[in-house]
């Protein structure tokens, strides 16, 4: 069986390009595979970050149908249950990861699949790009979904999205904060990798960055403790600086 992700490593960015059927639908085995990849990554020291991107035409469309059809008649039934668990570790791997993120993003992105993007500590859209919520599939958001969205898009719009089920095209999703930028589809994988290799080749040093950057992220701090968290690190960077 062929991989549902290939692995390309250009210097410290490795960029996993997925090929899961149904444009990366979320089933087990897809999900399971991506966790490797981070994984196996992130243990990687010579790696310091980890790109995504579609060898579809679209990023993903989401979870997997068949899965949402076995979770129908008894979604507490303990395969079930444990099976959509593991989707959402997935998201929360990558929200903790140990090494930057990124996400290129073409086509449709739909329902648990921009969970997935917005996992990622940074988007970049192709022109192409259209974002529809869960509204789509008439399915309560899950994942951490509403929360991802209130806490990276501009309140307007991530209310347009999660309660009005307005889609994003490219412009909105940089408009509301969702992608950094927008480029043509064709480009869309060399702004990723130009964008990617911003994080350095001092993977010691990303990584530092990385994990107060994630604290930061989980806590609610004052401008002092955030000061405070940040100037160990900064000082044993200043020491080792060429």
């Amino acid at each position: 069986m062929s991989p549902l992700i290939t692995v390309e490593k250009t210097g410290p960015v490795a960029l996993a390009v997925m090929h899961a059927p149904k444009a990366n639908a979320l089933s087990d085995a897809f999900v399971s595979e991506l966790r490797q990849v981070l994984h196996d990554v992130e243990t990687d020291p010579d790696m310091g970050c980890l790109a995504l991107i579609s060898g579809h035409r679209s990023f993903c469309s989401g979870a997997d149908l068949e899965s949402i059809k076995e979770a129908k008649p008894d979604p507490l039934e303990p395969s079930v249950y444990a099976a959509f668990g593991r989707i959402y570790d997935l998201f929360g791997a990558l929200l903790n990861a140990k090494i930057p993120t990124i996400a290129g993003l073409a086509g449709h992105v739909v329902g648990a699949g921009i969970n997935l993007a917005l996992a990622c500590d940074l988007r970049i859209a192709a022109d192409n790009l259209l974002v529809r919520g869960f509204a789509a599939a008439h399915v309560h958001p899950g994942g951490g979904h509403l929360r991802m969205l209130t806490g990276q898009l501009r309140p307007d719009w991530a209310a347009a999205l999660a309660l009005f089920g307005q889609p994003l095209d490219a412009n909105a999703a940089v408009v509301s904060g969702f992608a950094l930028r927008t480029v043509s589809a064709d480009d869309l994988r060399k702004e990723v990798l130009e964008v990617a290799a911003g994080v350095g080749s001092d993977v010691e040093l990303i990584r530092s960055v990385t994990a107060s950057y994630r604290a930061t992220q989980s806590s609610v701090l004052s401008p002092q403790a955030a000061i405070q968290l940040e100037r160990a690190p900064q000082v044993w960077s200043l020491h080792r600086r060429p």
